[in-house]
């Protein structure tokens, strides 16, 4: 999920309130909350335990909320993680710590330390791209049939790798929650062995995804092949950013698309990522017009 800002960086209570019954309303199963679309690395910690305590809250219990406590050291994801346990978070993700390039046995002992310390279900998350730390196969599988964690969400666009940790721990006989965390991929992951998928492009094509996915479920393929196609069509709001990053473009992008739906109030994003400008905001409206169940208003 993305985190609606003011134009302080603080978090928008209201508008985050409004996300989370537009994305319920759009069927989704769940809600990762302080994601990498929900810019966590760029955000203090009193405003990350702000949003993981606002979701929950306002969830309700309605489905379940994942909390990412991933920081840049094991006593840092503690800290994140202690502060969703006491939000009421249903479960934890965590990625490897970033900054340095840390080794498997490093890992071993960040995982099991946060597991031995919180009572709740405990997530991979695996991103290498952000991290630098690219999890295992066997490292994996080893937290897995320890019983430290119960699945994790694979956000490296390797589906041989993920098909590769599905089918260990089919093997294993183990109930592993494999998640994919990509936009394009959804009926894909279904078909070899995710219980689900963690696309940030569903912040403003939830409806699409959930299609896709349960399709997928059904086994009707040619369906979610349908629906995954009319999801991917939102991630064409990127390109109406001339510069910055990719991660700047596309969360600038659906923030200016839900402010023009009512949605949230500001299409804010925390520093260093880069705005959009006024020109490229009205880009995002004329792109709009041919997306699905859009009803742009003027910039």
């Amino acid at each position: 999920m993305l985190t609606p800002l003011h134009r302080d960086e603080t978090v928008d209570q209201a508008s985050l309130r409004r996300l989370i019954d537009f994305l319920i309303d759009g069927g989704v199963h769940g809600i990762w909350v302080m994601g990498t679309t929900g810019e966590f690395p760029l955000l203090p910690e009193t405003e990350r335990a702000r949003a993981v305590a606002l979701t929950t809250e306002h969830v309700a219990g309605r489905i379940p909320v994942i909390a990412n406590v991933g920081d840049s050291s094991t006593a840092l994801a503690l800290r994140h993680a202690r502060h969703a346990v006491e939000a009421g978070a249903d479960a934890l993700a965590c990625t490897p710590p970033h900054y340095y390039l840390h080794s498997m046995d490093e890992m071993l002992a960040h995982y099991r330390e946060i597991r031995q310390a919180v009572d709740l279900p405990l997530l991979i998350y695996n991103i290498p791209q952000t991290v630098k730390v690219r999890m295992e196969l066997g490292t994996t599988l080893e937290l897995a049939e320890e019983g430290t964690v119960v699945g994790l969400k694979d956000s490296q666009n390797d589906l041989q790798w993920f098909r590769g940790v599905c089918t260990g721990a089919r093997e294993r006989g183990l109930d592993f929650r494999a998640f994919l965390g990509s936009a394009v991929l959804i009926d894909a992951a279904v078909a070899v062995g995710a219980i689900g998928s963690v696309p940030g492009v569903a912040n403003v094509a939830p409806r699409e995804c959930v299609e896709c996915h349960e399709a997928a479920e059904r086994g009707d393929f040619a369906a979610a092949a349908r629906a995954q196609e009319r999801a991917a069509l939102y991630q064409r709001l990127a390109t109406a950013a001339a510069g910055g990053s990719p991660n700047a473009a596309s969360f600038s992008a659906m923030k200016t698309y839900l402010r023009q739906r009512g949605i949230i109030a500001h299409n804010t994003v925390a520093a260093p990522l880069r705005p959009l400008t006024v020109e490229e905001e009205a880009r995002v409206v004329e792109l709009m017009k041919s997306l699905p169940e859009a009803v742009p208003a003027a910039v």
